[in-house]
């Protein structure tokens, strides 16, 4: 689902280009499991230093459920860190064997790493009530669940941390799935691998629960960025998303551009403009335009937003 090395091209363009995208780095584990890994990025040398609380974002890693780690979103987490934002990029337990980890072991993940995020806040100057969550392709949907599902899913971590709330505040999502029931009926292989079903009857199920337009209970404000032409995730599934936000209660902007998966089809200056956009939208958790949708170029000029040089 994800082409990590266009998306590892395309963050360390980023990177290259600003020259103040310098963080203090920490790797951690936040689970017991040895896939459970952070590095959390923070915007001061001190990593715990005083001062006025920080928005934070946990950056999670595309792939189809299958590929992909978190250094893939390493140069995000810098440029997050110099945008004044703490950023924490996540490994979660992949649907490979062995040993085969099936939904909803990803979601479990997430779920723990924002927790863990959460429970550490104070360590890390975060202000545990400013944590979103951004992904894209794969890692969309599950920022997307992240914003949808305000309780600790069941699962082999739901006893760690469980008083800590596992909702993201805010959630950024490119190209990210929204409803598996319907991603199935053109990407049968990608849905029927990341779930471990047997039959048509714990199919339905698990693709329902997998789903963050079908779970969306108490909404937060959502960031949609999908190509129109997207081959992988078929733009209506991003449509169905921002309705259901809407209905749930909490403001969503979709932005299009005509292009395809993730950043296909935007170009160069459009791209180097992309990170200080969603930079923007995290610390604010808004755009400057009523909700609904807009084109990705009418987006960025409604924030300013310049390229980073």
């Amino acid at each position: 689902m994800l082409k990590t090395a266009r998306l590892a091209a395309l963050c360390l363009l980023l990177f290259l280009a600003s020259p103040q995208a310098r963080a203090a780095r920490q790797d951690v584990q936040y689970g017991p499991n040895p896939a459970q890994m952070m590095t959390l990025c923070a915007p001061n040398a001190d990593a715990a230093a005083p001062g006025a609380a920080r928005p934070a974002t946990l950056l999670i890693h595309g792939g189809g459920w299958l590929i992909g780690n978190r250094q893939v979103l390493a140069y995000v987490c810098a440029l997050a860190a110099a945008n004044g934002i703490v950023a924490a990029t996540i490994d979660y337990r992949l649907n490979v064997a062995p040993p085969r980890t099936a939904w909803p072991a990803q979601f479990n993940d997430a779920q723990l790493a924002l927790r863990w995020l959460r429970a550490h806040a104070a360590n890390w100057a975060i202000d545990p009530n400013h944590i979103c969550a951004e992904g894209d392709s794969a890692g969309g949907q599950l920022a997307l669940m992240l914003g949808a599902v305000p309780t600790i899913d069941p699962g082999d971590m739901q006893t760690i941390l469980p008083a800590i709330s596992p909702q993201a505040n805010c959630v950024v999502a490119i190209s990210g799935p929204a409803d598996l029931v319907e991603l199935a009926k053109v990407r049968p292989g990608l849905v029927h691998g990341v779930l471990a079903a047997t039959t048509p009857a714990d199919f339905s199920l698990q693709a329902t629960t997998a789903s963050p337009a079908l779970r969306i209970h108490r909404g937060v404000p959502t960031l949609l960025i999908h190509g129109l032409s997207d081959p992988v995730v078929p733009f209506p599934q991003a449509l169905e998303m921002q309705s259901a936000t809407t209905a749930a209660g909490a403001p969503s902007w979709l932005v299009t551009h005509p292009g395809g998966h993730e950043t296909d089809g935007l170009t160069e200056d459009q791209k180097s403009r992309l990170w200080p956009f969603i930079a923007t939208f995290i610390r604010t958790e808004r755009l400057p335009l009523p909700p609904g949708q807009l084109p990705i170029e009418q987006a960025m000029a409604s924030l300013n937003t310049q390229p980073q040089r």
